[in-house]
């Protein structure tokens, strides 16, 4: 993957210049932002060298703090003696430090950077050094990515997602990840809601995938009296946003029924679940159910 990376940035940026030319960008390929005090803290890994016939240039990490966050990365290009290129940023790392004030400078600051792209990924820690350090950040966007398409507990949040969320008012979804024995793992999603982050459970993880129309499909469990439970699939249905309100429309299958519920009672419990975690929409909730299935199942 780094190698590919490395042609297409040689095949874009050289031309008829040398490798000379090239070696005066800092090519960045992530940075972690954090805020300490009244100070920025920005950490970079970048490119350090390219040499021709070398796919496997090394990079180096570097960080720097101030109160402006244009300034910070000024003197990040200074203390390097390379002007900062992020055109081929992949990974943007935040911790709770970030917050609406926050936001807001990093938004205006990518958005008026010329070189900065809008589709890579931004994602939550509170082991941001460790995360840093290990040094495989294209592992950590394929790993957020797979995770984020095969079980939908994690989400693929870009910077244009951010952007589009922030300045609609809405809740902004991040994969948070840890980093423990030498793995960097994505253990769910953390949501920015009304100033602060909150963790979501696991069943709200599938269900604002669902809701942002990320998944196609997604189970639901319930379980009843006696260790008996009711599955159910539920299809992906049309969602539709009106007057502060949110029209879904869902098609349930019944996959199995011990619970010996009719469809009325299957209504019922799976509207009360979403009711549960309308919170994380900020809106209300007015949700349509054609059920399918055998309620009679045994």
């Amino acid at each position: 993957m780094k190698k590919y990376l490395i042609l297409i940035i040689i095949f874009f940026l050289t031309g008829c210049s040398s490798y000379i030319e090239l070696n005066d960008l800092a090519i960045i390929d992530t940075i972690s932002i954090q805020k300490e005090d009244n100070n920025y803290k920005v950490t970079i890994s970048y490119i350090e060298k390219i040499e021709e016939n070398n796919l496997n240039p090394q990079t180096k990490i570097i960080e720097a703090k101030d109160t402006n966050i244009n300034q910070l990365f000024n003197n990040l290009s200074l203390k390097i003696n390379k002007k900062i290129y992020l055109s081929h940023l992949n990974l943007l790392l935040i911790d709770d430090s970030i917050k609406n004030k926050e936001f807001k400078e990093l938004i205006n600051y990518f958005l008026n950077n010329q070189d900065t792209r809008e589709d890579f990924l931004i994602a939550y820690s509170n082991n941001i050094n460790d995360l840093m350090h290990n040094n495989k950040f294209l592992e950590i966007n394929d790993l957020v990515k797979i995770n984020h398409q095969e079980t939908s507990k994690v989400i693929y949040t870009t910077m244009y997602d951010v952007i589009k969320n922030y300045y609609e008012k809405k809740n902004i979804y991040l994969t948070n990840l840890t980093y423990q024995d030498n793995n960097t793992l994505p253990i769910g999603i953390i949501t920015f809601i009304n100033n602060n982050y909150q963790e979501l459970t696991e069943d709200q993880s599938i269900f604002i995938n669902y809701l942002l129309d990320n998944i196609d499909t997604f189970n639901y469990t319930y379980k009843c009296q006696d260790n008996n439970y009711l599955n159910l699939k539920i299809l992906k249905g049309k969602k539709q946003e009106l007057n502060n309100k949110l029209l879904i429309t869902n098609e349930i299958n019944i996959i199995s029924n011990d619970c010996h519920l009719n469809n009325q009672e299957i209504n019922k419990i799976f509207n009360e679940y979403l009711e549960d975690n309308k919170i994380y929409t900020n809106k209300t909730l007015n949700i349509n159910n054609t059920i399918r299935g055998n309620y009679e199942n045994k």
